[in-house]
């Protein structure tokens, strides 16, 4: 004959479905975690192609500029027709003495350029994306900046991002 197993007593019992119940939780927070970080590295890679590329040096633009303005360091320098008229303009992201700019550089018909007022840009790792959000003719931007692994932050604070969004006509 066969024998049966003992039955726990009722004690026991509990504290085995509490400790499945636990594991169970365990197991769906880890899995939570790991989905999170999947999806994060997902979008943060989708983030950087979503960059424009930065002109070449011997871009017609970025030499026009860099010949009016030869105190200024360029940082970054993209090319887009976001006014809307068939001539590329130029967005360029500069130092000039210790204040970090951004100005654009607005192609006109008979040549040359006329330049918006310079405003404040990101200090680091800056970026540039062209959107048509409002999907009307002028095109805008966002200026992103991105933080990473500062020592001179806590490493609570070690990796921020910021973005500005500004239309052809700002």
């Amino acid at each position: 004959m066969t024998k049966k197993p003992a039955k726990l007593s009722p004690y026991k019992r509990i504290a085995l479905y509490v400790f499945l119940l636990l594991a169970a939780c365990l197991l769906a927070f880890s899995a939570s975690l790991y989905l999170q970080k999947q999806t994060e590295a997902e979008n943060t890679g989708r983030r950087r192609l979503a960059f424009a590329p930065s002109v070449e040096k011997d871009n017609e633009a970025l030499l026009v500029f860099q010949k009016e303005f030869p105190d200024r360091e360029i940082y970054l320098a993209c090319q887009e027709d976001v006014t809307d008229d068939g001539i590329p303009d130029l967005l360029v992201i500069y130092k000039e003495g210790s204040l970090v700019r951004f100005v654009t550089a607005i192609g006109q018909d008979g040549g040359g350029y006329v330049y918006t007022d310079p405003i404040p840009a990101p200090i680091e790792n800056q970026g540039i994306q062209f959107k048509n959000i409002d999907h009307e003719g002028e095109m805008e931007f966002i200026i992103s900046e991105e933080k990473k692994d500062r020592p001179d932050m806590p490493s609570t604070a070690s990796s921020t991002d910021s973005q500005r969004i500004y239309s052809a006509t700002a």
